[in-house]
């Protein structure tokens, strides 16, 4: 009898028109490293005295049921467009083939959900989360490596099967971005001597529970987003230890670069650096790590602009 494994899993996801009800359709076929998106109801202990004339237990009972977990996902060329749509909202795209521009902004009032399958056909077995929210978008820069992101998700519910709901899935093109290909600038010009950087946005996902028959969260609702990082230097010059001495803002862009047609850049308009100390660790170079927060920026009427540039038409984040 074959076992499930990693290599032959597979992840399908397709925007949900009704919070909570997973669609019909041929879903889209995304790439994954890895995922623990998935429900799970723990067992509580009743604490029932005088049964059977001992100190033995009763019997235990199931608690409510939570529905979330994390993928870490490649960033790529098409791809990341859904899980950005997932977290910000559709974009407003510009340009015309091949270069078109996707613009996600922060801050949407409301925020669309998905419902995502787990496929293990090996056994067969097939998990359909239903009204998945994305909370929150971790991506660490660096100078080697592959790029990728952690996402965490929150869903309303969890139904298996032994066969799939996903059609014939959509598959796109696979084109990867790398960290090679990362930038940092700071007002507009590149930001030198950084040996690191860590970005983390959230939705504040907050779940609603309610009491109901199916024992699932009557949904998940955002609260304050918010853009929190860090960015490690080398000591080279005084730029960002004086803007965090300072108290004043600047404007931080992340990106990822193959060719003026293809590239995903995140900006957050207003960082403010939190003092950091200089310290010397032996005869190496020095490094200061600056934590940062971003803010809303009445200039750009967001926090954060994600803009992707593909090939892919408006349609295929609406």
């Amino acid at each position: 009898m074959p076992r499930a494994i990693g290599a032959n899993s597979r992840l399908l996801m397709i925007p949900e028109v009704t919070y909570g009800t997973a669609p019909g359709g041929n879903w889209r076929r995304v790439p994954f490293l890895s995922s623990s998106l998935g429900a799970e109801q723990p067992l509580l202990d009743a604490d029932v005295i005088g049964l059977g004339g001992n100190r033995d237990p009763a019997a235990p009972f199931l608690d409510t049921v939570t529905v979330a977990g994390d993928v870490v996902v490649p960033i790529d060329l098409v791809n990341t467009g859904h899980w950005l749509r997932l977290l910000l909202g559709a974009p407003t795209t510009t340009g015309t083939s091949p270069n078109f521009i996707h613009s996600f902004a922060s801050g949407a009032a409301t925020l669309p959900s998905q419902a995502i399958e787990t496929g293990y056909p090996d056994v067969p077995s097939y998990d359909v989360c239903a009204g998945v929210r994305a909370d929150t978008l971790e991506i660490d820069f660096s100078p080697t490596g592959a790029a990728t992101a952690t996402i965490k998700l929150v869903a309303q519910g969890s139904v298996r099967s032994g066969a799939s709901s996903g059609g014939s899935p959509i598959t796109a093109a696979y084109t990867a971005f790398n960290k090679a290909q990362g930038s940092i600038t700071r007002s507009g010009s590149a930001l030198a001597q950084v040996t690191g950087a860590r970005l983390s946005y959230s939705n504040s996902i907050e779940t609603v529970r309610t009491i109901r028959a199916d024992r699932r969260i009557e949904g998940a609702d955002p609260g304050v987003s918010r853009a929190t990082g860090q960015i490690t230097a080398r000591f080279e010059n005084t730029t960002l230890l004086t803007q965090a001495q300072n108290g004043t803002a600047a404007e931080f862009a992340f990106a990822y670069t193959i060719d003026g047609n293809r590239s995903l850049t995140i900006t957050l308009h207003e960082v403010y650096l939190a003092l950091a100390k200089t310290p010397i660790e032996g005869p190496a170079g020095v490094e200061a790590s600056f934590d940062f927060r971003a803010a809303f920026n009445a200039t750009a009427t967001r926090m954060m602009t994600v803009v992707l540039r593909n090939q892919q038409a408006g349609t295929e984040y609406a």
